[in-house]
């Protein structure tokens, strides 16, 4: 999961089919991610983590 900040904190709204609310909008796709990091936004990525299965 990534925050995306956008750079009006008070935007409220849809950009690249994310809902921002007070300039911050959650996705996992990333492709969008890419896109929004190209484009000057702040990016906040979690680290992913790694599962291990029981035998």
């Amino acid at each position: 999961m990534a925050i995306i900040k956008a750079p009006n904190e008070k935007y409220n709204g849809v950009s690249a089919s994310l809902t921002f609310v007070n300039g911050q909008a959650e996705t996992d796709d990333d492709w969008l991610i890419q896109w929004f990091k190209e484009r000057g936004y702040e990016v906040m990525e979690e680290e992913k983590k790694k599962t291990k299965k029981s035998e």
